[in-house]
């Protein structure tokens, strides 16, 4: 275990610094949307041009992490989430709609680049653990944003909040520059060629992938039901506890961190539940059914009910709809066997990210029409078909 501190360091690192920039987005969305002079609903379209960028570097992965490797492009996705976020500040709706797609694309790095460095250095029997362990890190940057974020916004602005997570991968860009050399791959293979980021055929190469590993398909399918539900849960949550249910930011902005805070420690329980059973996929089964659950459960938020109520409702929403990843990852890595895991991983998420990215527009015009409880609802019948659909589908879990 003492051999693995250093690469998990390396691939943990910008999974929180990362995924704080991405949630404080979706947190302070309300308070920017506003003085951007947006009706809250475009909350939805920011987050869902975040999607489109993660879709936009899943689908051109090989025109960059096999030419920087991991490392590298985790430094430079820190630098790029830095300036995306600076950029959301000026406050500007055309600036803060050119910046959501970075944000995104800076984020997705982290997806194949992690699993790559974890699939060649950790164990496969501790796969489920580690992997799920790495996923922890996003609830970690979640709550960051939701506590450091939201306090600053409510004590001094949304630009404050804002700007210390602007900060956070900067200090990350600098620490992967100390701490990732064993990663880096060697010398560079080559140069990054921005019209290679942007070739039509990068759109191709996930198909493709499909194609060739059936099991990676099946996985993959059932990954867009569990991201459905949350995205909904989470780009909406903070706009719907302010504008439907009637709660502060700061309030909102706390029952936020505690859903994140909870979805840590279920990401390590699940993953190291995953690991004594023997089956990742029997796990997600279990968390698919608990997910549905999680949506109709947050329906019943109302501003009557005493806060320990709101907080318990937060914590059993964490579990139940953002422990799943890391499950997912480690299959994936599986079924990837001798192949490219950092491929692999682009190529499925590819498809999990469409459903993220397709997810708050879908979301905000479902709750414009018929109220939030109806959208919420429409994602919990997603992840729930998902459910079903993984259970019948044929177990490949290969764990020695």
């Amino acid at each position: 275990m003492r051999g693995l501190i250093l690469p998990m360091s390396v691939v943990m690192a910008p999974q929180i610094m990362l995924a704080a920039v991405q949630h404080g987005m979706a947190v302070l969305a309300p308070a920017f949307i506003a003085e951007a002079g947006l009706p809250p609903e475009a909350v939805g379209i920011v987050g869902g041009l975040s999607g489109a960028g993660a879709v936009w570097f899943f689908a051109a992965n090989g025109a960059l992490m096999p030419v920087l490797g991991p490392a590298r492009a985790l430094t430079l996705a820190c630098l790029l989430s830095a300036f995306a976020a600076c950029t959301i500040l000026t406050g500007v709706p055309a600036l803060i709609f050119m910046a959501a797609p970075l944000v995104g694309f800076a984020y997705a790095v982290t997806a194949p680049a992690g699993s790559q460095i974890l699939a060649q250095s950790a164990p496969r029997h501790l796969w489920g653990t580690l992997f799920s362990l790495r996923m922890a890190g996003v609830p970690a940057g979640g709550a960051i944003a939701g506590l450091a974020g939201a306090g600053l916004a409510v004590a001094i602005s949304w630009r404050a909040g804002l700007a210390a997570m602007a900060v956070l991968p900067l200090l990350c860009a600098g620490f992967l520059a100390l701490a990732a050399g064993p990663w880096l791959g060697g010398p560079m293979k080559g140069r990054v060629r921005l019209r290679r980021l942007f070739a039509p055929d990068n759109l191709a190469a996930p198909f493709r992938m499909m194609r060739a590993q059936p099991a990676l398909a099946q996985l993959t399918f059932a990954s867009t039901g569990f991201a459905a539900a949350q995205s909904g849960a989470l780009i909406f949550l903070t706009t719907y506890l302010t504008d439907s249910v009637g709660l502060s930011l700061a309030l909102a902005g706390a029952l936020y961190a505690t859903l994140q805070g909870a979805s840590f420690a279920g990401r390590i329980a699940v993953g190291v539940l995953a690991d004594r059973i023997g089956s990742p996929r029997r796990m997600l089964v279990a968390l698919g059914a608990a997910s549905a659950c999680g949506t109709a459960l947050l329906t019943q938020a109302d501003a009557g009910l005493p806060a320990w109520a709101l907080f318990a409702g937060a914590a059993a929403a964490g579990c139940a709809m953002t422990t799943w990843q890391g499950l997912f990852l480690a299959e994936i890595a599986a079924a990837a066997g001798d192949g490219d895991v950092g491929a692999a991983t682009s190529a499925s998420t590819f498809f999990t990210f469409l459903a993220y990215m397709a997810t708050p527009p879908l979301f905000g015009a479902t709750a414009y029409a018929f109220g939030y409880h109806a959208a919420y609802l429409a994602t919990g019948v997603c992840v729930a078909a998902a459910a079903v659909f993984l259970a019948r589908a044929p177990d490949t879990d290969r764990v020695p």
